[in-house]
């Protein structure tokens, strides 16, 4: 999928509402007027990459959550990709043979 302006406004829509945030308090997390991030979601105000790199540890993400897993994104898989990461070669052969297993 290919990511454009829109699709960033999009996804920091959806994963401010996923941290139960309201544009207001968002607004003041980044340490901007009340309205500043209405204005970013109404496409009022262009988006900055360091406003962006900030939302992203207000809404406790990474990059990768964001443009990777975007609206797919669960804290869950996260951690099981993280943790199938650490495992050695045989490790993961060993997972993924289980994984085929259980269909």
């Amino acid at each position: 999928m290919k990511i454009d302006y829109n699709e960033v406004i999009n996804r920091m829509g959806y994963f401010r509402s996923k941290a139960n945030l309201s544009a207001r308090e968002t607004s003041f997390r980044l340490g901007y007027t009340e309205q500043f991030f209405k204005r970013i979601e109404n496409k009022s105000v262009e988006l900055k990459v360091c406003t962006l790199l900030d939302f992203f540890d207000v809404v406790d993400i990474t990059p990768q959550d964001f443009f990777y897993l975007g609206k797919e994104y669960n804290k869950d898989d996260k951690n099981l990709l993280e943790a199938f990461s650490a495992l050695s070669l045989e490790g993961k052969n060993i997972v993924i043979n289980l994984m085929k297993n259980m269909r």
